[in-house]
Formats: C-alpha cells, structure tokens, sequence
C-alpha cells in the first residue's frame, strides 16, 4: 500500500514539472523579441510617470535608443532600422511638445526669459553693448570726479612718445585731470606744460617709464595703471577694473 502511494505522489510530481515546463516554454514564446519589448517598457513608464523616478526613466530611454542606434548600424535590416527612426521621432515629437510648452511659459512669465535681458540677435546685441558701454564711461567719469592721472615719461623714450597721445586722449574723453612729469627736464607736444620731475618719481618708486598711476588727491592712495606702452583699450580697461572696484565699494 506504502508502496503504491509512493508511486502516486512520484507520478503526480511528474506530471506537475511537465505541465509547469510547457507552461514557462509558452510565456518565453510569447515573450517580445528584439527590439519589441521597448514598447512594453516605455508603455509601462509611461503608465507609471507619476512613481518612476524620471532620472531613471530618462536613462532607460537613453539606453534603449543607443541600443536601437548600434544594432541599426551594425545589423542595417529594414525591421532593425525601423524600430530606430520610431524612436528618434517619438524623442523629437516629445522635444517639440516641450518646446511649445517652454515658450507658452515664458510668454506668461517674462521675468524668467533670460534672452529678454541678454538678447542674441545683431540689433539686440548692439543695444546691449551700447547701454554697456555708457555704463563703463559712467563709471570712469565718476572715478575721474575725485581722482587723477599722474604721467611719468622722458623725452628722449620712443614708448613715452608713442604713449602721450594715448594719455591725452584719454583724459580729454572721460575729463580725468592729468598730471604730467617729466624725468628730464624736457616736455612732449602733447603736455606742454609739464611739470619736471623735484622728487615726485621718486616717491612713486618710477623706474621705467612711461609709467602711469591713477592718484586720489583726497586720501593719498595712488595706484598703478601701468608701467611701459599700452593700447588705448587696455588703458580704459584697466581704468575702468578700478573704477568698478570703487564702485563696489561705494555701495557696500
């Protein structure tokens, strides 16, 4: 009797691991092949957006698309290259739905509208640099209110000469009072009125001229602006860096 219950039960596991075995070979079967089973998965994010972790579902989506692109390109069938154009449109269709959206936003909320404020075209952008450039010359005309410029050069130096020109027309421009000294007794056509040197250089340590220094007759402070040629845009940018610096002091 022990025996045929024994062959009963053995009987019965057999037939449980058969039918479980065609059972697990039909869902492998049925299973999407290939490239298929991305819409089951995008299908599946796209139920669950609200639970997915977007970065997570960016990155599957990612993946699968440079997947869809290496096997196109390495195994270039029609199916294969197929299933590639489907998803890049439907990234392009989701990239131009979030385009429209972005500008309905920024029409409502121009505040947020970072090309209002830096804007990108020709004619913008020359508005732009013109209201910066009347901000620069502000700030330099400001500097020149309670500050100088205090000119070291020699007659006889192929830089001073070349410089003085450059002093000059800088200081007429932004109406920066100009203080020129000169090492050797001998004045330039465009200072002639230059004071000569009785100790000044020496107390501003001048050892090569020309040598230029920004001077705030009221607390004493001079500053260096250059020493040797430079253009007349890096003078005004120089001048300018230290006009900006007093500017931010000022309103701290």
């Amino acid at each position: 009797m022990m025996i045929k219950n024994n062959l009963l039960i053995i009987s019965l596991l057999i037939m449980f691991n058969f039918f479980n075995g065609i059972a697990y070979a039909n869902q492998v079967e049925n299973k999407p092949h290939g490239w298929h089973w991305y819409d089951d998965q995008s299908k599946q994010v796209e139920e669950n957006y609200e639970t997915v972790d977007p970065l997570e579902a960016m990155e599957i989506e990612n993946q699968t698309i440079k997947r869809a692109l290496y096997t196109a390109r390495k195994n270039p069938t029609k199916e294969n290259v197929k299933q590639y154009i489907q998803m890049q449109n439907k990234v392009t269709g989701e990239a131009k739905s979030f385009s429209q959206v972005w500008q309905s936003v920024l029409l409502e909320n121009p505040e947020l509208n970072y090309a209002i404020k830096h804007p990108t075209n020709n004619y913008a952008r020359m508005i732009e640099e013109d209201e910066l450039h009347k901000k620069e010359d502000a700030a330099i005309h400001q500097l020149a209110k309670v500050s100088g410029l205090f000119f070291f050069y020699r007659s006889t130096c192929p830089y001073c000469r070349a410089f003085a020109p450059t002093v000059k027309q800088f200081a007429e421009m932004y109406g920066i009072k100009v203080v020129p000294i000169t090492t050797d007794g001998i004045s330039l056509p465009e200072f002639p009125d230059s004071r000569i040197n009785q100790g000044q250089a020496e107390a501003f340590d001048v050892k090569v001229e020309p040598a230029l220094f920004v001077v705030n007759p009221y607390t004493k402070e001079k500053i260096t602006i250059t020493y040797g040629l430079i253009s007349f845009t890096d003078l005004k940018r120089r001048v300018l860096d230290l006009a900006m610096q007093y500017s931010g002091k000022d309103k701290s």
